[in-house]
């Protein structure tokens, strides 16, 4: 948020007077008075999600909500970093040809109304992810390449076998993601009954199967409505959303009928009665919110700011906090396909692409911004992973290097007003592109940094805040010259077809530059289509070193997750995996008494 100079003092004073009495309001809208002895969790949010819908939606906020209101049929263990049984017995081994997985789900199972979970409930959610009328583009490739169908078992209502397309790396693990929903919730009267897996992976779907019924229906299914009002987010947590008041708060409460109270499963523990996720954008107020115990967890408050409250023995008496490595890496995307009428054609040149590499100073960013707890990246992989290609070097902050290929490429500065610019379709265009990026303190910050960096080559970067829903359906539609994002990781395989392949970038997907051709294709397909551990490595290695040449991203760096628990709550663990918490496992202790020391210094 921009700060407004007024030349009227009083006015100023109105103002800020005005803004500390909102500032105080949204800090106590949902937490008046609290109660420290209640197990009510109060954990810190920078954004709302995008939705909660169960397939369309895909910000990491709503996966960090989906933690507690939704289930799929395995997971990835926090502490272990691998796959285990969920809502099935076991994880299958597969046939030996690696092509038919059979699951049998766990008895005891079932929805909010009593019904219990069964393979029907998976084939449906299933076709709900493969059907192309799911407004699912971002992550429906994913599931596409990997699923052939879902077999029933004629006998065992829990039983069902998935066959796969190929021989795939991910074809064990695909239902790790896959959030399960209720057929007869969503499909009471059989709409899908007599859609096939066939007809749903038919590349002519919409002239050889889609039907103004279907139509309908899906138009009815991908409503706003369906992402937002609490009576619909349902699923199989033991959560449930029972209030949303947009940018303030998102209230989930324990269900009285949960199936799964006798579950032994840290997964299946649901200590709180309730849990609000409360939404500060702004660092001074999170920095409030926690000297003032009026939230209880966090992993995204500002560096300097945690650093400060770490300082502070009434903190630290009543907070466990610490800094830890992430799997998630921050980026400017380069719009390599623009339209050529509403964006222009800027960053079409590969050589354009890395002189914006060579103009942003990222070890500056690192320093200034977030105090050195963060790490930088060549590439879209960890390096926390085995698969990281750590023969790429970072590129350097190189201004001279930058003019060079800026002028190899054409832009040059032919008026003397310290502008590149450059005949476009015989018009005079100067380098001159809007960099949209998601509104913020900190990132208006670094964005204003990159601005100045790359005005020392004659580039004007044009900071364009907004609000991430606009800022994400930009993305989708290629409508942005460059954006800068971050994508969040895992210790589990991160399949590149979503965010690298073709196919991703022309039907709108999270391939939002325009990346791609032949060869990536293939070396995507190369990793994914085998289960030999080496040849899986080396097409990624491959795969990393040509998005390097290439250039649609500049990487900036993977900052460190910066948390604080409650000292009043047991099981206070903190995870590299996302989102590295587990707050339906906080246990009020018994032994905690508040020692909190009232802060006097006013910092």
């Amino acid at each position: 948020m921009g700060i407004l100079y007024l030349h009227a003092c009083k006015n100023t004073m109105t103002k800020q007077i005005i803004f500390f009495l909102l500032l105080l309001f949204s800090l106590n809208s949902c937490v008046e008075e609290r109660d420290l002895s209640q197990n009510t969790v109060i954990a810190h949010i920078l954004a709302q999600p995008d939705g909660l819908h169960p397939f369309n939606d895909n910000s990491s906020i709503r996966t960090f909500v989906f933690q507690y209101t939704q289930k799929t049929l395995i997971k990835l263990d926090m502490k272990s970093l691998k796959y285990i049984p969920a809502l099935v017995k076991e994880i299958p081994q597969g046939s030996e040809d690696n092509l038919f997985f059979t699951y049998e789900i766990k008895e005891g199972i079932s929805w909010d109304d009593g019904t219990p979970l069964t393979a029907k409930d998976v084939a449906f959610s299933v076709k709900m992810m493969l059907c192309p009328l799911t407004n699912n583009a971002q992550i429906r490739g994913n599931y596409t390449t990997v699923i052939k169908s879902i077999e029933l078992d004629k006998e065992n209502p829990l039983k069902f076998t998935m066959h796969a397309q190929n021989v795939n790396w991910e074809n064990r693990y695909i239902f790790s993601e896959l959030y399960m929903v209720q057929k007869s919730l969503w499909d009471p009267k059989g709409v899908l009954d007599n859609i096939s897996f066939a007809d749903l992976l038919d590349i002519d779907f919409k002239e050889h199967v889609e039907t103004e019924e279907l139509a309908d229906w899906f138009n009815e299914y991908n409503d706003a409505d369906n992402s937002y009002k609490p009576t619909l987010l349902v699923g199989l947590g033991a959560y449930q959303v029972t209030e949303w008041v947009a940018s303030q708060y998102i209230t989930i409460e324990k269900k009285n009928n949960w199936w799964g109270k006798q579950d032994t499963s840290i997964y299946s523990k649901a200590y709180p009665i309730k849990i609000i996720f409360k939404i500060i954008k702004e660092d001074a107020s999170s920095y409030l919110a926690l000297k003032n115990q009026e939230i209880d967890v966090t992993y995204s408050i500002g560096t300097i700011k945690l650093m400060k409250l770490q300082e502070r023995e009434y903190f630290n008496n009543n907070y466990e906090s610490a800094f830890l490595d992430r799997y998630a890496y921050n980026y400017i995307g380069l719009n390599m396909k623009p339209d050529g009428i509403k964006r222009k054609p800027f960053f079409t040149d590969q050589r354009v692409r890395r002189a914006m590499a060579y103009l942003t100073p990222i070890d500056e960013i690192i320093e200034v911004m977030v105090h050195g707890k963060a790490s930088r990246q060549a590439a879209e992989i960890s390096p926390l992973k085995s698969t990281y290609n750590d023969t790429l070097k970072l590129i350097p902050l190189d201004v001279e290097k930058a003019k060079q290929l800026l002028s190899e490429a054409g832009w040059t500065d032919t008026d003397g007003d310290n502008i590149r610019d450059k005949m476009i379709n015989g018009v005079k265009t100067p380098f001159s592109f809007k960099l949209s990026y998601m509104s913020s303190p900190t990132t208006k910050e670094i964005v204003l940094m990159i601005k100045e960096s790359m005005y020392k080559a004659g580039v004007v970067a044009e900071p364009t805040p907004m609000d991430f829903t606009l800022f994400y359906k930009n993305a989708m539609d290629h409508n942005f010259d460059a954006m800068l994002g971050g994508w969040g990781g895992s210790a589990s395989y991160s399949n590149p077809q979503q965010l690298w392949h073709t196919t991703s970038w022309a039907t709108k997907g999270s391939n939002f530059c325009g990346f791609g051709d032949a060869e990536s294709d293939a070396l995507i397909e190369e990793a994914n289509l085998t289960l030999d551990p080496e040849i899986h490595r080396n097409a990624l290695l491959k795969l990393q070193a040509k998005i390097y040449e290439d250039q649609p991203y500049v990487f900036l760096y993977s900052s460190k997750r910066k948390f604080a628990i409650h000292k009043r709550f047991d099981n206070r663990g903190m995870y590299y995996e996302r989102p590295g918490v587990m707050l339906q496992n906080l246990k009020l202790n018994d032994g905690f008494s508040s020692k909190n020391i009232t802060p006097t210094d006013g910092k």
